[in-house]
């Protein structure tokens, strides 16, 4: 698979810039990955261009038809992509199946908004003349997709875009690329035209910035850090196209005095630890007032305890490997840092002797709020807590951060719920559950979490252009 696919072809990269890929479970080198060249981008968008331009003159209920072919071959192929996956990127094998299946609902919710194309007719002030929205396809996009739920997010920026009548080039992520061409396979053996899907392997500072500055690309969407996503709207700025991003979170969590705590640990465990912390949705600073304060450390410290880490193919464990020793190297100093700066280490705090890449389960209590690991995400299986003792004290500390992704809060009492909801910048909020994205709500951020969003039928707008047509008829 160590390839590129350009115009529904697997074809050689010309390219001598090249990556070794590492199994995180086991730091074991198993295959490598050749980037694409820059004659290969505008190659493979050129061919986006002309198919795209075929494409958008079939009718949206057609497109429809070729894309949820995609849902049979998806579900023949579950558990050799599934496996493919645990060994890329390292999560158990339970959560990528699970995303897979999310996948495949995402696809089938897409698909059945193919008739939502309705536009709009004005009333005029002028007489005999109608005023007329129409909703076109952008035309040729560009998707930059991250390693953390590389599958899911690929069919967010792949699926509305092709049903809307556009065109996609996918940059994966370097440590996902092998997967995401695995899926390429999927598109090469369904209906979808050739030259609609294209893949490129390649890093950010070359293949993402040549999208980000192409002329031919209209739309760019990234999912990713801050930081990527601060240099994919500075480089597309030169040619003013639309740029869609999800960035990087730093998720509250409310505890007050009301909440339920058993359910509180329960969720909050569950959704800290998907994908070992590496999830930009999930729980990273835990906000508890001091009269449940005890209770709460001491049944979390129970639960925390309790997990299994370690191969991610044993049906029993509850997290994987970290997915690179860059990122267990960030996870660990930021905890050292916080502990060296007063926090109270609980459990955890350490690498955990293995050939790959494993953390412990950890509890930082007594955070300051100024400090690194509450200012800004841990992206690991971490939990740093500050106690409040007033609710607007809470709401403050919450919405003090640059983020505004996901928030949580857990109450039994419905104005505190009600509150937060209302009060809370971020633009999810979770109250008495985990972090669930249905692929019909909406996803998107808040401040430097970024701009536009995906799911549901606004997410799948993010792929039209609008005219207005005057239609004068004396």
């Amino acid at each position: 698979m160590n390839q590129l696919f350009i115009n529904n072809e697997f074809i050689e990269s010309k390219s001598t810039e090249s990556m070794d890929v590492i199994n995180p479970a086991t730091g074991e080198t198993f295959d490598s990955i050749t980037f694409a060249t820059a004659e290969e981008v505008n190659e493979a968008v050129e061919k986006s261009k002309h198919a795209q331009q075929e494409w958008e003159k079939v009718t949206q209920p057609k497109r429809a038809e070729h894309v949820k072919m995609l849902i049979p071959l998806l579900e023949q192929n579950k558990n050799e992509i599934a496996e493919f996956y645990v060994k890329e990127q390292g999560k158990i094998l339970s959560s990528a199946i699970g995303e897979i299946d999310k996948a495949i609902q995402f696809i089938d919710y897409m698909t059945s908004l193919s008739m939502s194309n309705k536009g709009e007719v004005l009333q005029n002030t002028r007489e005999n003349e109608t005023i007329q929205l129409t909703k076109k396809p952008i035309g040729v996009t560009a998707g930059i997709v991250p390693w953390n739920a590389p599958i899911l997010v690929l069919m967010r920026k792949v699926i509305p875009a092709l049903i809307t009548g556009c065109s996609v080039v996918i940059k994966p992520s370097e440590e996902t690329s092998l997967l995401t061409l695995k899926l390429a396979q999927l598109f090469k053996q369904s209906t979808i035209p050739a030259g609609l899907v294209q893949i490129l392997p390649g890093t950010g500072e070359t293949v993402g910035t040549q999208l980000a500055q192409h002329p031919d690309i209209q739309l760019i969407s990234l999912t990713g850090s801050m930081k990527a996503g601060k240099s994919v709207f500075e480089n597309s700025a030169s040619n003013v196209k639309k740029v869609n991003l999800e960035l990087g979170g730093n998720a509250p969590v409310l505890v007050t005095a009301n909440a339920n705590l058993d359910k509180a640990v329960d969720y909050i465990v569950t959704a800290r630890i998907n994908n070992a912390g590496q999830v930009c949705t999930c729980p990273e600073r835990i906000l508890v007032h001091d009269e449940v304060h005890d209770d709460f450390v001491a049944k979390l410290t129970t639960k925390m305890k309790a997990l299994k880490v370690g191969d991610p193919f044993d049906e029993n464990t509850d997290y994987g490997a970290i997915i690179n020793q860059k990122q267990l190297d960030s996870i660990d100093s930021k905890v050292k840092q916080a502990v060296d700066n007063g926090a109270k280490l609980v459990t955890g705090g350490h690498k955990i002797e293995s050939s790959g890449y494993y953390y412990a389960p950890t509890i930082l209590d007594n955070v300051n709020p100024e400090d690194e690991a509450f200012k800004n995400e841990i992206f690991g299986p971490v939990i740093p807590i500050v106690t409040y003792t007033d609710f607007e004290e809470a709401i403050n500390l919450a919405n003090h951060t640059n983020a505004g992704l996901s928030s949580y809060i857990f109450s039994e009492n419905l104005k505190e719920v009600m509150s937060a909801t209302e009060q809370l910048k971020f633009g999810e909020v979770y109250a008495n559950c985990e972090a669930e994205e249905v692929v019909n709500g909406y996803h998107a951020g808040w401040r430097e979490s970024g701009l536009g969003g995906a799911d549901g039928i606004h997410g799948f707008e993010e792929y039209y252009n609008t005219t207005v047509s005057y239609i004068r008829y004396d």
